[in-house]
């Protein structure tokens, strides 16, 4: 990344992560910028990684559908050797290495419990998972991503 993000580069994530469909024109417009220099700093931002793309975000990604919190304990505390291997199964939304007890964090959603248990049984097949802990996602209250 080129420079350090100021207060602007802040303002423009956080609109950007409530509505990512909004205009250069009503973005600039809330963040006080002339509609040029919202869209160089726009360009700036994804041309420095910040902004990786445009998505969308269901009001709820479970909707009919399960949703776990996979929290894994690797034999090697890295998990790099694991991405791959996750990045594979299409039910996984989220893998993130975090420190701690365990070693590794992955969202799951799938369209029933069963699935959900499949592939829960294809993680903890893998050869660096030591343990898998399952927490079934009850209500999501709110997403900011």
């Amino acid at each position: 990344m080129g420079r350090k993000l100021d207060q602007t580069d802040q303002q423009i994530l956080t609109l950007l992560a409530e509505n990512a469909r909004q205009s250069v024109k009503e973005l600039a417009r809330r963040i006080g910028l002339s509609r040029s220099a919202a869209q160089e700093r726009l360009a700036r931002l994804e041309r420095d990684g910040v902004l990786a793309g445009y998505t969308i975000r269901r009001n709820d990604p479970a909707e009919g559908r399960v949703a776990a919190y996979f929290i894994i304990k690797t034999r090697q505390a890295v998990c790099d050797d694991l991405a791959p291997h996750l990045r594979r199964i299409p039910e996984v939304v989220v893998f993130d290495s975090v420190a701690g007890e365990t070693d590794g964090l992955v969202e799951v959603v799938a369209d029933s419990m069963t699935r959900l248990q499949e592939v829960r049984s294809q993680i903890a097949a893998l050869d660096d998972v030591e343990s898998i802990e399952t927490s079934v996602i009850l209500k999501r209250h709110f997403n900011r991503r």
